[in-house]
């Protein structure tokens, strides 16, 4: 049977490990019959003298062209084995002597072979496309019809093999690097290709055995402060030690393109933390501001950056409002490059025009993909302008993000993420054919990611790199020894009254970085509380009257499509909550508004974090109100909107409860 003692026996012996061996053996027979017939004839030694001296000549005539190592191993083993057949034959090999050599010689020297038979992990190629021996690697890229086309180059954790590609290309070879991955024993990511843009059958398969990148670095401080935005951002470091860095705007000598990010990343993949060492270097620039906005881990992302960034939005309707007036300052900064003879921002415009480089940090932006916010003429027309966008997203699919902004996306950061599909949304495809795997480190390994954009080098785009580790402290006391750049007359003027009236945060004002409480504080003034609560009021008052009489599309006062004559429908609304419907007394708007923000004080007193509509119902506090539960829902989300009491959660009808506090006068 094919699984037999006998079959596994002659099966070992068939392995080329076991061939030294054999012929260390074969001397035992070999020297009996010749020590048998020759023992006592002198001429039988000398001929088997002059045969030894044959052979071992012809062994090294045979290694012309190997490593000069593997030319005088063979041949030192082929003259000992043959002066040992040569004197056994005339002393006999009984001889104790004669023993000890056969036994420790042979096996030093069938130990070595297989020493070396281990440790080959390439050959030495003869001339381009010759003949090549078969180690690990070659065996392993066999199967694909590649071969190496000259020495490979071993360097400190990293092997470079040249190949030669026959009836294969490159996005196929990459089809294989897992099982490649498999045979040479080493892990999925270890493995990539760099093909050579001169020749479709020339590649390079670079094997890095161990990760380099288990240990993270702390981000080391501002590479260049007080440089310009033209400089290289560094964000972390590459698996072979080199820093990673990252361009944003158009550069004038190379001809770089100015270029928008995508940062991709599951939840915990440390995507935040990454573009918060990239933003923290770019903000020790005097010529560049930054826009940012955060609908659902607002001050988890900002908080440190408040004092320092332009303008920062923590709700969606405030992330609306910035989205909106950027079409306006796209525009308005365009025309002004124009008229100044700029195609691109470059420095000069900044010291002819006061004109500081933008960049806009857009954090969750499925949320505002998924209600209907357009951002593909943002997209398409800010790099010109002298804008660089950075969306930040766990998962670029077409139910997250249009199509036509992905395209627009010249740059990617791309974290770990879950699975393949999502990897082949986030990199292209002549990346992941290199062997990018970013679906292999999910959240696992926080800060590993790929970086491909304009001006890094394309072999370095399936490398991984691990961003450094940063926190609010050094992101904090960095900016405040900083200067930074003020906004330009043009792009305010553009951005309107929504930028005229955000939310400012002064250094001294901004929130403790190590609130572990769950509650955000909104610092405000007495009087910029009161403005708020009246505009609410006011709109709610408003939606009311809407409600009631319809809108005026001519604004002229007179809405022609009511009847005057219609009766007005009986009130006293009623909530059921899946119980018996009860009466609920039917209060001003104003008095509701009254009701409700009391309530959300007792919320406080409770230390609550979390509320919805449910909370006033009926069976709680609701009679307080008065008002209907679409009237409470309203209220709620123009609370959200206002981000003063409440913000948006990622879950549908459930806000966080913010505390505002009394600014000091």
């Amino acid at each position: 049977m094919a699984d037999s003692p006998k079959a596994d026996l002659w099966k070992a012996t068939k392995h080329p490990r076991m061939r030294p061996w054999l012929a260390v053996a074969a001397e035992v027979p070999a020297t009996f019959a010749a020590h048998h017939y020759w023992g006592d004839s002198v001429p039988a030694a000398i001929g088997l003298t002059v045969a030894a001296g044959v052979l071992t000549a012809a062994t090294w005539w045979a290694g012309e062209g190997t490593k000069t190592g593997r030319r005088i191993h063979a041949t030192l083993s082929t003259a000992l084995g043959t002066t040992y057949l040569v004197i056994g034959t005339v002393t006999g090999p009984v001889e104790p002597a004669m023993a000890s050599v056969l036994v420790i010689g042979g096996a030093v020297a069938a130990g070595s072979w297989n020493i070396r038979q281990a440790l080959r992990v390439n050959v030495d190629p003869q001339k381009e496309g010759g003949a090549v021996e078969t180690g690990i690697l070659v065996k392993s890229i066999g199967n694909a019809k590649a071969a190496l086309r000259g020495q490979p180059k071993v360097e400190p954790n990293k092997v470079t093999a040249p190949l030669k590609l026959d009836g294969i290309t490159n996005d196929e070879l990459g089809n294989r690097l897992k099982e490649i991955a498999v045979e040479l024993g080493i892990a999925p990511t270890s493995a990539r290709l760099q093909p050579d843009p001169e020749r479709a059958d020339h590649t390079n398969l670079v094997i890095v055995p161990q990760d380099m990148l288990k240990t993270s670095v702390v981000w080391p401080g501002p590479s260049n402060p007080g440089g310009s935005i033209t400089d290289p951002i560094a964000i972390g470091i590459y698996e072979d030690g080199q820093e990673a860095v990252l361009w944003f705007p158009y550069d004038d000598q190379t001809k770089r393109n100015g270029t928008h990010f995508l940062a991709a990343g599951m939840n915990g993949s440390a995507k935040s933390t990454g573009i918060s060492v990239a933003m923290t270097e770019v903000l020790t620039k005097p010529d560049v501001i930054v826009w940012g906005v955060d609908p659902s881990k607002g001050m988890q992302t900002f908080a440190a950056f408040l004092p320092y960034m332009d303008w920062v939005e923590m709700t969606e309707a405030g992330g609306n409002n910035m989205i909106d007036a950027l079409s306006q300052v796209i525009t308005a900064r365009a025309n002004t490059l124009g008229q100044h003879g700029f195609k691109n921002w470059t420095p000069a415009a900044f010291e002819k025009l006061g004109m500081p480089y933008m960049i806009v940090w857009i954090e969750e932006a499925a949320k505002f993909f998924r209600n209907g916010t357009e951002m593909e003429g943002l997209v398409m027309e800010a790099r010109s302008a002298g804008i660089s966008v950075i969306i930040s997203l766990q998962r670029p699919s077409s139910t997250s993000m249009p199509t036509d902004v992905r395209e627009q996306l010249g740059g990617v950061l791309c974290f770990g993420v879950k699975g393949s599909t999502t990897a082949d949304m986030a990199l292209p495809d002549d990346v992941r054919d290199a062997g990018a795997r970013p679906e292999a480190w999910e959240n696992r390994k926080p800060g590993y990611a790929y970086l491909v954009a304009p001006g890094v080098e394309e072999e370095r785009y399936a490398v991984p790199l691990r961003t450094y580790m940063i926190d609010d402290d050094q992101i904090s006391g960095t900016l405040a020894v900083t200067t930074r750049a003020d906004v330009d007359p043009i792009t305010a003027a553009a951005a309107g009254e929504a930028y005229a009236n955000r939310t400012r945060y002064d250094a001294d004002a901004a929130p403790a970085s190590n609130d572990t409480t769950g509650q955000e504080t909104i610092v405000m003034s007495k009087d910029e509380t009161e403005a708020a609560e009246k505009a609410l009021i006011e709109k709610q008052v408003d939606r009311e009257i809407e409600a009631m009489v319809g809108d005026d599309p001519d604004d002229d006062g007179f809405v022609p499509d009511v009847d005057a004559e219609q009766e007005i429908p009986a009130v006293g609304e009623t909530w059921s909550f899946g119980q018996q419907q009860a009466a609920v007394r039917e209060q001003t708007p104003e008095a509701g508004m009254d009701s409700l923000m009391a309530m959300l004080g007792e919320f406080r007193a409770e230390e609550r974090e979390f509320i919805g509509p449910k909370d006033f119902g009926p069976f709680g506090k609701g009679e307080r109100i008065g008002r209907s539960r679409a009237w409470v829902s309203e209220a709620l989300g123009d609370l959200s909107d206002a981000g003063i009491h409440l913000s948006e959660t990622d879950q549908a009808g459930v806000y966080r409860l913010l505390y505002p506090e009394m600014a000091e006068v």
